[in-house]
């Protein structure tokens, strides 16, 4: 029996339905598998980057320096700043006997800073304007970078070296004739501070050298003679006391010579890593934070108490590491540049050591070569090149997190 016209369009219209929504459902399947796939993968990479890592060890010890008390108390205006160099006879503190002389002082200083920068702007011998541009920007550079570093010490001498510039070119640009009628104004005020502040009795150097304030110092009273002569075993001893210096009735310490040692004790294993080892660089993280160049005089070992004696000799003197004492030191006994990578992102394939980069949306392994690695990060050539046994490059993406890493795989 045949069916009627009507009934076959009915079917066949039925099964195409039929069709249409399997693909339907097939598609978007597809498309929630893809986008689950998508949102499920946790890819994360870090960009990377030029640095410095150090084969460093810590020292516990103290900082020994030929210093000259200076004798003084009450209340004191310094002249001078700490680790600025001092000769006899420079006027290195004043004595206030009265209120407010600080106040005059301060003003009295400012001025004299202003008045100071001004003359220098006009006695300016270039006129190279590319020269000063230059001069311009680099100091605006400098002083942004101390803003941002939070390197307040340093803000004061960026600022008027930023200011210095800024004249200059107003001066040889034509902008401005000079500051003389300026320099006039701020002299007479000067003066009329000065004599209003009048003769104040002061604390004179009575050697040559680096001056510190008694706030500032961590002088000990550890001196190189008996540190030299000390065993390992004695210099411990001495070590694990307090040699913090009194500051009663000081006005402060002039350090003398271009030199000062750092003493330290420690085990056998830790002075095993100065085997060979003679220059190095020092520093005391939240002190002296820029590392110094610096020299292993000798490192003494005693099998018998499984202590060693390190003793090092840095020639740089400045405010920061006069305020130095009894401290952990570290000592930096090689230092390596290059490519930082997090060690999150490092794997081994068939034997070789690498990474996986991000490559548009590809992942695509780069083999590296390890020059330095600590518990975070390894170390790599900059000079990497593909078809090399360095091949990552300053800047590529590597790949720190993910899944199903292959050579190839889409991301």
């Amino acid at each position: 029996m045949q069916r009627d016209p009507a009934e076959r369009r009915r079917v066949t219209r039925n099964i195409l339905l039929a069709l249409l929504t399997v693909v339907l459902i097939a598609a978007v399947l597809n498309i929630a598998v893809q986008l689950y796939a998508i949102l499920h993968r946790t890819y994360r990479t870090e960009t990377a980057i030029q640095a410095t890592m150090s084969d460093s060890v810590k020292l516990t010890g103290a900082a020994s320096f030929s210093a000259t008390p200076v004798q003084g108390s009450g209340n004191l205006g310094y002249l001078v700043e700490d680790g600025e160099r001092v000769t006899v006879g420079t006027a290195i503190a004043e004595y206030y006997t009265a209120d407010g002389q600080d106040l005059l002082r301060e003003e009295l200083t400012n001025l004299d800073r202003e008045i100071s920068l001004l003359e220098r702007s006009q006695n300016s011998t270039g006129s190279d304007l590319s020269v000063l541009t230059t001069q311009t920007r680099s100091a605006l550079y400098n002083l942004l970078d101390q803003l941002d570093a939070g390197n307040y010490t340093a803000i004061r001498s960026a600022e008027e070296e930023f200011l210095l510039a800024q004249n200059r070119m107003q001066v040889s640009t034509g902008q401005s004739q000079g500051f003389a009628s300026t320099i006039a104004e701020l002299q007479a005020q000067r003066d009329a501070i000065a004599a209003q502040l009048g003769s104040l009795d002061t604390i004179t150097a009575s050697t040559n050298g680096y001056f510190v304030s008694a706030g500032s110092a961590g002088l000990t009273t550890l001196d190189a003679e008996t540190a030299d002569a000390a065993d390992p075993s004695r210099l411990a001893e001495i070590l694990s006391g307090d040699l913090s210096v009194s500051a009663d009735g000081m006005a402060g310490w002039i350090v003398s010579g271009f030199t000062w040692r750092f003493y330290a004790t420690c085990d056998l294993e830790t002075a095993a890593r100065f085997d060979g080892v003679t220059s190095v660089q020092i520093s005391v993280p939240g002190k002296q934070d820029d590392p110094l160049d610096a020299t292993v005089v000798s490192v003494e070992s005693d099998e018998a108490s499984g202590l060693a004696k390190v003793v090092i000799e840095c020639g740089t003197i400045n405010a920061d590491v006069l305020t130095l004492g009894q401290e952990e030191l570290q000592v930096d006994l090689e230092t390596f540049t290059g490519i930082r990578i997090s060690r999150s992102a490092l794997h081994i394939v068939d034997g070789q050591n690498g990474v996986y980069v991000a490559v548009g949306n590809l992942q695509r392994f780069r083999k590296v070569t390890i020059l330095y690695e600590d518990e975070d990060y390894i170390l790599v050539p900059s000079d990497g090149a593909l078809g090399t046994e360095n091949e990552v490059r300053l800047y590529d993406e590597v790949i720190v997190v993910g899944t199903n890493l292959q050579d190839g795989s889409l991301m």
